[in-house]
């Protein structure tokens, strides 16, 4: 049940900047959504690691 849970929240936090980019892509605002995308990946990838280092560790 505890991994299942990280895994829940690691793979919403990179949500986030992906909302920021909706909001700022809806306002016409091109470098703050384009900032938000560069985020939302840079978040997806330390979200993938972490996942990959909590199988290595704790199953």
């Amino acid at each position: 049940m505890k991994t299942a849970a990280f895994i829940f929240c690691a793979g919403i936090i990179p949500l986030v900047p992906l909302i920021g980019a909706g909001i700022f892509k809806r306002r016409k605002d091109k470098l703050r959504r384009n900032i938000c995308y560069g985020l939302f990946g840079l978040q997806l990838l330390l979200s993938i690691q972490y996942v990959l280092v909590w199988f290595r560790d704790y199953v």
